[in-house]
């Protein structure tokens, strides 16, 4: 995403500098420019940020909603992803102390995760629900779940990615755009009328601006987010193996193997 969006900012910036060039020599051959040693031409106007977002024109109301959107994404993800909700720390030494027979005990095993509920708790129920139909049934169980799992902590992933590439595309148009009105200006007023013309450049430059700036910002959490996925999913791995380990899941698993190798070699 990074590439493309820089190489729209280079196209714009090379259709922008001719435009930006002209406008400063016109400037400095104006009636207007005789007059920029006073020190109130000098002054530069103190601009709040709402008048900036007003001057940059229409395309600022999109990138507003985008923005406002990518807020409440990462809020929504800095919760989701909190460690204590999706492997608690205390839960597998309570879920030992609880299913010691996993037969006898599989019904409070299977309530305890219930009454816990988080993603390691779901990935580990099923396995212990599906432990009547044998241990390779239960891996495949904990196989399954933990993709599924993993797939629901990316939730809202692609959408933050989105919005980082609209936001980009936003700005990007309403740069175009308020150079369109610039040139407008120019063909119309003439090219001595640089109050006018500056009002495109000014839209223009403020788009770029917006849209880069939540472009950043987006990339920026999309990322964090993506490698702390990446880390609990690894962290849930090692705790499910842990699981396995104790209550004989994978040794299991493994006499199975060995014992269908054989029958193939026997066969």
């Amino acid at each position: 995403m990074q590439s493309h969006s820089f190489d729209r900012w280079w196209c714009a910036w090379a259709l922008m500098s001719p435009l930006v060039t002209a406008t400063g020599a016109l400037a400095q051959n104006s009636p207007a420019a005789t007059q920029a040693g006073s020190p109130a031409a000098a002054a530069t106007p103190d601009i709040s940020v709402f008048q900036l977002f007003l001057k940059g024109g229409f395309f600022m109301y999109p990138l507003a909603f985008c923005s406002v959107l990518a807020i409440g994404i990462i809020f929504e993800r800095f919760a989701a992803l909190a460690r204590k909700r999706v492997l608690p720390r205390e839960f597998l030494p309570g879920l030992r102390g609880i299913f010691k027979d996993p037969q006898e005990d599989r019904d409070a095993a299977l309530d305890y995760c219930k009454s816990h509920d988080s993603p390691l708790a779901r990935v580990l129920a099923a396995g212990i629900r599906r432990l009547p139909r044998g241990w390779s049934a239960a891996e495949k169980a904990i196989e399954d779940e933990g993709g599924n799992q993993a797939l629901r902590l990316r939730h809202n992933m692609r959408l933050l990615y989105a919005l980082g590439s609209v936001a980009t595309l936003l700005g990007l148009i309403g740069t175009i755009s308020g150079m369109i009105k610039a040139f407008q200006v120019a063909a119309v007023a003439g090219v001595g009328r640089v109050d006018q013309l500056s009002t495109g450049i000014y839209e223009a430059m403020t788009c770029t601006f917006a849209g880069l700036a939540v472009a950043v910002v987006v990339t920026l959490f999309y990322y964090f987010f993506m490698g702390r996925i990446e880390r609990l999913v690894g962290e849930m791995n090692d705790t499910v193996n842990q699981f396995a380990d104790d209550y004989g899941i994978n040794e299991a698993e493994k006499r199975s193997e060995d014992e269908r190798e054989l029958s193939a070699s026997v066969a």
